[in-house]
C-alpha cells in the first residue's frame, strides 16, 4: 500500500544488496559446517553404540634365549663283559665235538669274502657264538697247531669282530646230524688278532674232478683229481688249509678243516679228517672223501698255508 510521505507517493521499499564480504563469511561457514560433518562422521564411536570398536592387539614377539651350544652326548656306557676261565675253555680236537652254539657257515662260494686271515696274538684266544662280550666264549683257539702256526679263515668283519672259519673237530657226529659236521665258525674279538691279506685259494670241481689252484701273483693252474666215491663223497662247501703236514697212510698231505660227512672214522680211528694228497685214479670218484692228485701236481700245494681258502662244489 502506498502512502504519502514528504508530497511524493512511494511503492514498496527496495532491498539493499548484500556487501562481498558477506558472501565470503557465508561461504567459509558453510565449508566449517562440512568439514565438522564429515569429521562426526567418521571418528570412532566412543558413546553406547550397539556394536563396539574392535581393536586387535599385535602379537607379542616371543623372547629370544640367548644362543647356547648344546652339551654333547655322553657315550653309552661300555659293555660289562661276562667273567670267564681261557683256561677252562674247550679246545678243538680232531675226535672231539665242537660247541653247538657255534654258528655254522654254510657258503658256496668265494665271493664276497674279505680276502684276509686272522693270525692270533697270544697263545690261547677265545671265541664267542655271537659277537657279545656280555655273554662267555665258549671256545678257544690255540696258536699252533700240528707245528703249523694257527691262521683262520675270516668270513666276516665287524667294528671290533672278525668272524673265522674254526678250523679243527665236527660239529656233529656223521651218524648223528651230517648237516653239522662241517662249517663251525666263530667270532674273535679284532684286538685278540692279527689280519693279514690272503688272495690264495683252491677250487675243487667234484662234477669235472679238478682242482684249480690260485696262486699268490695271481695265476691259476688245474689239474685233475680222484674225488670221494658216492657212497664216501668229498664234502661240500667253503673250508680252509688246516696244516700240511705228514700222514701215516698218505704221506705229506694238505688237511683241511673238514671231515667226512659219510663216515664216523675210518682205518679204525675215530675220526674221518678230508685232506688233498698224492695217489691215483685221477678224473675218477673213488675215494673216502679225499682229493688225489698226481706227485707233480701236489707239488704246487705244499706251499699252502693255513687259512686259505678251499672251495668244493659241484
Amino acid at each position: 500500500m502506498s502512502h504519502m510521505q514528504d508530497g511524493f507517493a512511494t511503492g514498496p521499499e527496495p532491498r539493499r544488496r548484500p556487501a562481498a564480504w558477506a558472501w565470503w563469511l557465508a561461504g567459509l561457514l558453510a565449508l566449517a559446517l562440512a568439514a565438522t560433518g564429515l569429521w562426526i562422521g567418521l571418528r570412532p564411536d566412543t558413546g553406547n553404540s550397539a556394536t563396539p570398536l574392535t581393536v586387535t592387539s599385535p602379537s607379542p614377539t616371543p623372547s629370544v634365549s640367548p644362543s647356547r651350544s648344546a652339551s654333547p652326548t655322553p657315550p653309552p656306557p661300555e659293555p660289562k663283559p661276562a667273567a670267564y676261565e681261557l683256561a677252562a675253555l674247550p679246545r678243538p680236537a680232531i675226535d672231539g665235538i665242537l660247541p653247538r652254539e657255534l654258528p655254522h657257515a654254510k657258503i658256496d662260494t668265494l665271493r664276497g669274502l674279505p680276502g684276509s686271515v686272522a693270525a692270533p696274538r697270544s697263545l690261547r684266544i677265545p671265541v664267542w657264538p655271537r659277537p657279545d662280550v656280555t655273554k662267555k666264549p665258549v671256545l678257544a683257539l690255540e696258536s699252533v697247531y700240528y707245528d703249523a702256526d694257527a691262521r683262520w679263515l675270516v668270513l666276516e668283519r665287524r667294528p671290533g669282530w672278525v668272524k673265522v672259519l674254526v678250523p679243527y673237530g665236527r660239529g656233529a657226529l656223521p651218524s648223528h646230524d651230517p648237516e653239522q659236521v662241517n662249517g663251525s665258525a666263530g667270532w674273535l674279538r679284532a684286538s685278540d688278532v692279527v689280519l693279514r691279506k690272503e688272495n690264495r685259494s683252491v677250487v675243487v670241481d667234484l662234477s669235472d674232478r679238478t682242482l684249480t689252484i690260485k696262486h699268490a701273483d695271481g695265476t691259476t693252474a688245474r689239474m685233475a683229481a680222484a674225488v670221494g666215491a658216492p657212497a664216501t663223497p668229498t664234502p661240500r662247501g667253503l673250508t680252509q688249509v688246516f696244516t700240511v703236514t705228514e700222514a701215516v697212510n698218505t704221506g705229506l698231505s694238505v688237511f683241511l678243516s673238514m671231515q667226512s660227512e659219510s663216515l664216523d672214522g675210518f682205518y679204525g680211528t675215530n675220526y674221518a679228517a678230508t685232506a688233498i694228497h698224492v695217489g691215483v685214479d685221477q678224473g675218477l670218484a673213488v675215494s673216502n672223501g679225499c682229493v688225489r692228485l698226481t706227485s707233480a701236481d701236489f707239488e704246487q700245494l705244499t706251499g699252502l698255508d693255513p687259512g686259505v681258502p678251499v672251495l668244493i662244489r659241484d
